[in-house]
């Protein structure tokens, strides 16, 4: 496998003996880190009365919290979801009302790219706002039954905290370490995921091109050409004009990108298995609010 990491994405994540030195001296700042986090922590919550589920985690990069969101969108498709980001990278500001329960209202610069598949492979409605309370008022406003609120762990909002752990091998929190909470922050969650059960399909093709984060992870399941961007990499037709005539598999998150250049585009399946313990609490927790 070709080298796909830089010497600090592989620090944070995947350390050798080198990075040990590094890791080392900057344990000063991720003390500082934590400080700062764990004041910063809400201890109360706001009743914004309406449901809403945040799907967070506990380190730097890729969980699976956007496959996570879009199976609890297509179990409870019977009701009307509204899905709040930040949209990161999205070329916009303020509250972008991405996608109404009928049709896309944005593009994905307007949206960023995560919060574009989702408004492109589920029924929910998507808003895009980096002030998640004002978020959750526009998802009242345009009749949401309840709320899915993207890397909520931290917001001070009265909701159901499901946070995805996954391990790594660097333990250390920001910027000695992969984790932007300490591990012992998932007291603070009502429900922790460890082990999602995914079920993953790979289409046949010529070349992998994808920017995600942790992209070791798909590379697990490819053995051919492939091509890795830095993480929401923004796409260039320079970038890709060579590979116009080979076919192209990427992800989901990817696609919403790619999809507006003349390039023979396969997407990858990603499923993800809800346990039925936390269908469970979900349910419990909706009822609350009837």
């Amino acid at each position: 496998m070709k080298k796909v990491y830089s010497f600090f994405e592989d620090m944070l994540f995947y350390p050798k003996w080198y990075h040990w030195p590094f890791i080392f001296i900057l344990l000063p700042f991720s003390f500082i880190y934590y400080l700062i986090v764990l004041i910063k922590f809400p201890r109360s919550y706001e009743n914004l009365n309406i449901p809403v589920i945040s799907i967070g985690n506990i380190i730097v990069g890729g969980s699976g919290k956007t496959p996570l969101t879009k199976a609890i969108i297509n179990y409870y498709k019977n009701k009307k979801i509204t899905v709040i980001l930040r949209g990161y990278k999205r070329k916009s500001k303020g509250l972008v009302l991405v996608k109404d329960f009928k049709k896309i209202l944005a593009d994905v610069d307007i949206s960023g790219d995560e919060a574009m598949e989702i408004a492109l492979f589920t029924n929910a409605a998507v808003i895009v706002s980096k002030d998640r309370k004002k978020g959750i008022i526009e998802a009242k406003r345009i009749g949401a039954d309840f709320v899915i609120l993207d890397d909520g762990f931290d917001k001070p909002f009265r909701k159901l905290n499901i946070v995805i752990d996954k391990k790594i091998k660097n333990p250390f929190v920001l910027p000695a370490g992969g984790y932007r909470y300490p591990r012992i922050f998932l007291k603070f969650a009502d429900i922790v995921l460890k082990d999602i059960k995914r079920e993953i399909k790979v289409p046949s093709g010529d070349i992998l091109i994808s920017g995600i984060s942790n992209p070791k992870r798909l590379l697990s399941f490819w053995n051919k050409e492939y091509k890795i961007f830095p993480d929401h990499y923004e796409y260039k037709w320079k970038d890709l004009k060579k590979y116009k005539n080979k076919i192209v598999v990427t992800t989901a998150k990817d696609y919403v990108k790619l999809k507006k250049f003349p390039l023979n585009l396969k997407i990858i399946e990603l499923n993800v298995k809800i346990p039925a313990q936390v269908i469970k609490k979900i349910d419990d927790y909706l009822i609350k609010f009837q």
